[in-house]
């Protein structure tokens, strides 16, 4: 028996090596800042779910998500995704549960594992996406699943209620299998790169810089920001571009900064363009007013649309590039379309 509660305590060792990027999550991300909590709600949890309940035989059917857990979480040069290492350790702590102490026991400890996952830095803004809600209403949430977790132990220590585990595998891996299909074009794609210059003549557009407010610069502090204004006619468009540096908790999704300032965003999809390249296109309103906007990232030798892309590959100093561009809507969207178009392929045409 405690030969088994020592290899239990042991199965936390994946989790602890990430504990410098937790903790670089809950300090330098707004978006995770209070997730520790759930770890910590994690804790009474886990004893009060185990409170008088005994270890039971080995259960070897836990290898088919120990092993993967361990594969994911150990080596994360595989994925370069450190929150799905951070999930996968918890995933390791839970099937050590299941293979040494039984399904009956690890069943009575799956919400505090759901619990734990609720911690896992980007899912407040993940859960976001998913529900088109800003962050703080998606953390909400989260908070409500927690206590729906406490629920589940409390009604599984009142009727000691179990189900199956080939019925929760089967659930969890739809759910996994639905998430990967859902996030795999922004995870996966690379495009060619793109790190535009920006003249003050861009084919029919004029543009000159702007200086980027005190409060931007704060918020860009170990990264180079740039702002720019260009014209056509009627058409304005505005630029934001951002030299990466060594924080990555500086760079934001645009749809969350959009929620953040009490935009209301309408969609927000992949546009594949030319020439292997795409952007994230954001349709955005606020009062009176609407807007359509394009982002990408770049480094010197790729350029992918999405956040989650740009967040698989970032390294410190590895010197990566955000841009937004935007144009405000006044009729069909694809006139503001047509325009942002008009211009990339004016920048792409300087580099190329």
């Amino acid at each position: 028996m405690m030969i088994k509660i020592f290899l239990i305590f042991t199965s936390f060792f994946p989790l602890f090596i990430h504990s410098s990027y937790l903790w670089q999550a809950w300090t330098g991300s707004r978006l995770d800042h209070w997730d520790w909590i759930f770890y910590l709600i994690s804790i009474p949890a886990a004893f009060w779910a185990v409170y008088k309940e005994k270890l039971e035989k080995c259960d070897f059917y836990a290898l088919l998500i120990l092993l993967p857990s361990l594969l994911l979480t150990l080596p994360v040069q595989l994925h370069d995704i450190n929150a799905l290492a951070v999930a996968s350790a918890a995933g390791v702590i839970f099937s050590a549960v299941w293979l040494l102490g039984s399904w009956q026991f690890a069943y009575k400890v799956l919400p505090v594992f759901f619990i734990l996952l609720l911690g896992t830095p980007s899912s407040s803004y993940h859960l976001s996406l998913l529900m088109m809600c800003p962050v703080p209403v998606a953390w909400g949430g989260k908070f409500l699943l927690a206590v729906l977790c406490l629920f589940w132990i409390w009604h599984t220590k009142r009727t000691s209620y179990t189900v199956k585990s080939g019925t929760v595998f089967f659930v969890a891996s739809v759910i996994a299998t639905a998430l990967v299909l859902l996030h795999s074009k922004e995870l996966y794609f690379e495009g060619t790169d793109f790190v535009p210059d920006f003249p003050s003549r861009c084919g029919e557009f004029w543009g000159r810089s702007i200086e980027p407010d005190e409060n931007t610069k704060r918020f860009f502090v170990t990264s180079t920001v740039k702002q720019y204004c260009y014209t056509k006619n009627n058409a304005d468009i505005s630029v934001l571009a951002v030299q990466c540096g060594r924080n990555i908790h500086e760079i934001h999704p645009a749809s969350h900064c959009l929620r953040t300032s009490m935009w209301t965003v309408h969609s927000e999809k992949i546009l594949y363009l030319q020439n292997r390249f795409a952007v994230t296109e954001i349709d955005a309103s606020r009062g009176g007013n609407r807007i359509l906007v394009w982002v990408w990232y770049s480094s010197k030798t790729f350029s992918t649309p999405g956040f989650l892309g740009f967040r698989r590959h970032f390294t410190p100093g590895g010197n990566y590039y955000t841009y937004q561009i935007s144009i405000p809507l006044y009729g069909n969207i694809e006139n503001g379309r047509s325009e942002l178009k008009k211009f990339v392929q004016a920048l792409r045409s300087r580099k190329e």
